[in-house]
């Protein structure tokens, strides 16, 4: 199909999509971009990242024999699979979906590579939450796996299946185990991109409250071009290697909460309700990775962690805001003499 390496992304419109997307075409491989969307609606989500791929599918219904036909056709040298549910919140009301978008095409994919589809590296985009609750030191790849919502428990069975087909049959797979990670390109519905916003908007005078639920909770957030570059560079081990990606920083939403008003001269007095039915039916209080391993085997750490990585989301929306206040400045009618 290309003279360059190709690398077939499933997942291609998401945020992990579209950066791992620059990624690999920086590093010079022909990127096959896959998602269930018409093509033309991809590209529109796709935007100005739609010049990082060389190819892009669209309507793709995931079967067995439709991903090996896939894989078949573009012989790919890395296959990376951030496709499916992301949201934990949204996985208690939708568990049966859940488990079928992340087990499936993983499971697909893997049998296309035991039936010799292609020979390809794989990777599959697994989550720091199958690990539960965590120690101090934060959770490595060797931990045991104690999901607590559907979403975790969909990414423990795919780790699960994964791991089998590996052992059993020699297919080149690893798990990318990515703790939380953000960016502009994450939607609002995460906690940190709405608590970003919702700081502007109060700033702004928009609103005068901000709605949250638990915010006891301790989480690993990153950087998503951090944690992409990790993937990248996961995927050109000699030999498949599961990892966990995460900064090894503990942050509580609080904490997030005062820094982010803090931004803007604010208090936390009255300003964020805890409302209780945003607290899901059950949530981990701590959730840490631990990244030595992927630091000795990639020689990579995460450049943004704690309260940096709500700064740059806050950032991104005030730049976004002037950016649209200095296009609506530009059409605006011009009087007349």
């Amino acid at each position: 199909m290309s003279a360059r390496p190709v690398c077939v992304l499933f997942g291609a419109t998401g945020q992990d999509g579209r950066l791992l997307a620059r990624r690999f075409a920086a590093g010079g491989y022909a990127v096959v971009g896959v998602s269930r969307r018409p093509e033309a609606e991809a590209r529109r989500d796709i935007g100005v990242h739609g010049d990082n791929f060389a190819h892009l599918v669209g309507c793709f219904s995931a079967s067995a024999g439709a991903t090996a036909a896939l894989l078949s056709a573009t012989d790919p040298a890395v296959i990376v699979n951030v496709a499916g549910m992301s949201s934990v919140g949204a996985s208690f009301e939708r568990p049966m979906d859940t488990l079928l978008d992340n087990g499936q095409l993983n499971l697909f994919i893997l049998e296309a590579l035991r039936l010799g589809a292609c020979r390809a590296r794989y990777i599959f985009a697994s989550s720091g939450e199958l690990f539960g609750e965590t120690a101090q030191g934060g959770a490595s790849a060797a931990a045991r796996p104690d999901p607590r919502s559907p979403y975790a428990v969909s990414k423990a069975a795919a780790a699960m299946v994964l791991r089998n087909y590996r052992a059993a049959y020699g297919v080149d797979a690893a798990l990318a185990h990515l703790f939380p990670h953000e960016s502009p390109l994450r939607p609002a519905y995460f906690v940190l991109p709405k608590l970003a916003r919702a700081v502007v908007d109060l700033h702004k005078g928009r609103i005068a409250r901000i709605s949250l639920g638990r915010t006891d909770v301790v989480r690993d957030w990153g950087w998503a071009e951090d944690h992409m570059d990790a993937v990248y560079r996961q995927a050109r081990l000699p030999v498949p290697l599961d990892l966990v990606i995460a900064t090894g920083v503990g942050t509580s939403l609080d904490e997030m909460v005062r820094h982010g008003l803090g931004r803007f001269g604010f208090a936390d007095d009255g300003r964020v309700v805890r409302d209780p039915a945003m607290v899901r039916p059950s949530d981990l209080g701590r959730s840490v990775g631990d990244p030595v391993g992927a630091r000795h085997a990639l020689g990579w750490r995460a450049r943004v962690t704690g309260t940096a990585v709500l700064d740059r989301l806050i950032d991104a929306v005030c730049e976004a805001e002037a950016t649209s206040a200095t296009q609506a400045d530009r059409l605006e009618p011009v009087a007349a003499p």
